[in-house]
C-alpha cells in the first residue's frame, strides 16, 4: 500500500514525545544532573521521569564550573533546591564561592556528606579543573573570593546534619569547626590558615571518628595538635609527621587511645624517628604495617621493623632505597623469623633480589595464607613456584593452603595448566587476577590496630 502525500502531511512529523517512557528514560540518563534538571522544566513526562530517576540514584551530586555554564543565579538556587530532597553527599569542585554563598538562606537536612575542593587544592582537579581556571583567575588571590571562615560557619546553617567534612584549598583558621554539632569525619587539605587554638575545642566537643589532616601545610607552618587525646572516640587519624614532633608524648597519647584502628602517618623528613618511637613500644595492638614510597635507607627501615613482632600483615608498596637497587634477601630473611603471627606479606610493585626473601616468609612463618608479588618484575621468576611447593611438600604441620598473587609479573598465567603444578601441589594457590590498589600518597606509614 503506497502512502499519499496528503496522507504523510496529516500523520506530521515525528516528535520526542511520541516516545515512550522507557525511551525517554535512556535519554535522560545520558544527560548531566543540571540538564536533567533544565529538561524536566520543558514537559510534564520529563518532570515524572527525572524525579523518578533522581529518587531512586540521586545520592551523591558534584558541582564543577563546566556544569555552571550559562547558569544563572536562580537557577543554580533553583536546582540546589530540587536535588536538595534527594542528595546526601555534595562536592563543590573548583567553583567560586559565591555558588555556595547563595545557598546561605537554604537548609538542606539530607545532605550527610559536604566537601570543597578549591583552587588552592594539589589534588584531582582532572578536566572540570582546567575548564574552570579562566573563568576563576580573576579571583585568583583576592581573599573576598576564597573559602573563609565566615563560608564554614554558613555550612553550620545549611547543611545541620553534616556527618562528613572535607576542605581542601580552603583560608579557613578553624573557627568553626566545633559548631557541626553530628560530625563524625573531619578532613582539612591544604588549609594553610589552621590556627592550633581553634582544635582544642574540635577534640572537645566533636566525637570524631575520623581526623585527615596529613596534607594540611608544612613544617614551618603547621598547627600543633597536642589536644587530640581529648577526642577517645577517634578511630582512624591521618597526620603529618611533623605534627607528631610538637611533644615527645603526643605519640603515646595516640597510641593509648581507646578506639583508634588505624593511624596514617605521611612522612618526609621524619620517617625513621616516627617509626622508631612507634615501633620500639612493642603493641600487641599493632597487627598491620603498610608503607609506600622511597627511602634513604632500608637497612635501617628494616632494622625498626624487627621491633613490631606481633603482625598478622605486613604491606610494602612501591618501596625503593637511595642507597640499593631493591629490597634485599637478608631483609625480609631477618623479619620473617621475627613475626611468628604473620598471616600476608604484600611486596606490590617492589623491585626483590632474588625469591629467596619470598621464600623465606614460606618456611618461617606458619600462620602464613597470603604472599601479594602483584606487579613485581624484578628478582621473580617462575622458579619462585617450583621452590615453594617443594618447601611446601616438606611441611608435615601444614594444615591450611597458601595462596600467591602474580597478576601483572612475569609470571605466565599457563602454569595453571602445567601438570607439575596440577597435580603435584596440594596447598599452593595460583591467582593472577586479584590485587589491592594503595589509594595514599607516597610516604605513608599505616599501622591497624586490633579493638
Amino acid at each position: 500500500m503506497v502512502t499519499s502525500k496528503a496522507e504523510i502531511c496529516q500523520i506530521g512529523r515525528p516528535h520526542i514525545m511520541d516516545l515512550n517512557d522507557d525511551c525517554l528514560g535512556m535519554i535522560v540518563r545520558r544527560l548531566n544532573v543540571m540538564q536533567q534538571y533544565q529538561i524536566s522544566k520543558l514537559h510534564t513526562r520529563f518532570k515524572q521521569i527525572v524525579k523518578s530517576q533522581w529518587r531512586c540514584k540521586l545520592n551523591h551530586v558534584v558541582v564543577y564550573p563546566e556544569l555552571l555554564e550559562n547558569i544563572d543565579e536562580v537557577t543554580f538556587v533553583g536546582f540546589m533546591q530540587e536535588v536538595g530532597l534527594h542528595m546526601q553527599s555534595l562536592l563543590m569542585r573548583h567553583c567560586d564561592i559565591r555558588y555556595l554563598r547563595l545557598l546561605s538562606d537554604q537548609i538542606f537536612n539530607r545532605v550527610e556528606t559536604f566537601g570543597w575542593m578549591g583552587e588552592g587544592g594539589s589534588g584531582g582537579g582532572g578536566e572540570a579543573g582546567d575548564s574552570g581556571g579562566e573563568e576563576l583567575s580573576e579571583f585568583q588571590g583576592d581573599r573576598e573570593k576564597q573559602f573563609l571562615d565566615e563560608d564554614l560557619n554558613l555550612l553550620t546553617r545549611v547543611f545541620p546534619k553534616l556527618q562528613v567534612l572535607k576542605l581542601r584549598g580552603c583560608q579557613i583558621t578553624g573557627k568553626y569547626l566545633a559548631q557541626f554539632s553530628s560530625l563524625k569525619h573531619l578532613s582539612l587539605d591544604d588549609c594553610q590558615c589552621l590556627e592550633s587554638d581553634n582544635f582544642q575545642e574540635v577534640f572537645q566537643e566533636l566525637k570524631l571518628r575520623k581526623f585527615d589532616i596529613m596534607e594540611d601545610c608544612d613544617e614551618i607552618n603547621c598547627c600543633d595538635l597536642i589536644e587530640l587525646k581529648k577526642c577517645p572516640t577517634l578511630e582512624h587519624i591521618k597526620i603529618a609527621d611533623y605534627h607528631l614532633c610538637f611533644d615527645t608524648d603526643i605519640i603515646n597519647d595516640i597510641l593509648r587511645m581507646p578506639n583508634l584502628k588505624k593511624l596514617s602517618i605521611y612522612s618526609k623528613n621524619f620517617v625513621f624517628d616516627v617509626l622508631e618511637r612507634i615501633s620500639r613500644t612493642n603493641l600487641k595492638q599493632i597487627v598491620a604495617f603498610k608503607f609506600n614510597g622511597v627511602l634513604h635507607n632500608f637497612e635501617r627501615f628494616f632494622r625498626e621493623l624487627n621491633h613490631m613482632r606481633h603482625l598478622k600483615k605486613l604491606s610494602f608498596y612501591e618501596c625503593r632505597g637511595y642507597d640499593i637497587e631493591g629490597i634485599r634477601d637478608h631483609m625480609l630473611v631477618q623479619i620473617s623469623k621475627q613475626f611468628a603471627d604473620l598471616e600476608e606479606i604484600h611486596l606490590c610493585s617492589c623491585d626483590l633480589e632474588s625469591d629467596r626473601g619470598v621464600l623465606s616468609f614460606v618456611q618461617n612463618c606458619h600462620k602464613l595464607k597470603l604472599i601479594n608479588l602483584t606487579s613485581c618484575r624484578k628478582g621473580i621468576s617462575e622458579s619462585v613456584i617450583w621452590r615453594c611447593m617443594e618447601l611446601m611438600k616438606k611441611q608435615k604441620w601444614r594444615t591450611h593452603h597458601l595462596e600467591m598473587w602474580l597478576k601483572d609479573t612475569y609470571i605466565d598465567k599457563a602454569i595453571l595448566e602445567d601438570p607439575r603444578y596440577m597435580y603435584n601441589n596440594r596447598f599452593l594457590k595460583l591467582d593472577f587476577k586479584q590485587s589491592l590498589q594503595d589509594s595514599n600518597p607516597p610516604g605513608v606509614l599505616k599501622f591497624t590496630f586490633s579493638t
